[in-house]
């Protein structure tokens, strides 16, 4: 769809509460069998309920966490959630997907996010995967107005982040006014 062109972005009412528990739910499983912890670290000023598209953005988050899992043997994986900027109608927010992984370096950091690439072969045949699920989520990710950065190093970890601007409910519009 992407490649077609024919991807659309839903601009519906969602919770990012719902996302994360999603994402919490669908990845306890695999946390607990590699002895891994999963934390959520959200500032208390992110709004909750906010328009946009919760399908692409769980697709975006479910890819970064599931890529962390995969190349992080033991540690942590942090979901960060801070709020960029924010005015009565819109809300900038910032999420992180670090982990204490096998990190990339920045020669292979380049080739990342292209279809069918990744960091070298040898991470292919060890880890598996097809290389497309960077390339897509930064597709959506730049398709929602957005865009998407990594911050690695090698046998120290990685930390994907991305920015999107989601438009407020009217209930967390009233808030907002009330706050400022």
């Amino acid at each position: 769809k992407i490649e077609a062109g024919k991807m659309s972005i839903e601009k519906a009412e969602f919770s990012l509460d719902n996302v994360l528990a999603n994402i919490s739910n669908l990845f306890a499983f695999q946390i607990e069998e590699k002895g891994l912890e999963l934390l959520f670290d959200v500032d208390m000023n992110v709004p909750m309920a906010l328009k946009g598209d919760e399908l692409r953005l769980n697709q975006v988050l479910t890819n970064l966490v599931s890529n962390a899992i995969k190349f992080t043997s033991n540690g942590e994986i942090i979901i960060s959630i801070k709020l960029v900027s924010n005015d009565e109608q819109n809300a900038e927010i910032r999420f992180d997907v670090k982990d204490t992984g096998i990190g990339i370096s920045k020669e292979q950091i380049e080739r990342l996010f292209t279809s069918f690439s990744q960091a070298d072969s040898s991470t292919t045949r060890k880890y598996g995967g097809s290389g497309l699920g960077l390339a897509i989520s930064k597709q959506i990710i730049e398709l929602m107005g957005g865009s998407i950065s990594l911050e690695s190093i090698p046998n120290v970890g990685s930390d994907f982040n991305f920015t999107i601007k989601f438009e407020l409910q009217e209930k967390q519009k009233d808030f907002a006014q009330n706050t400022n």
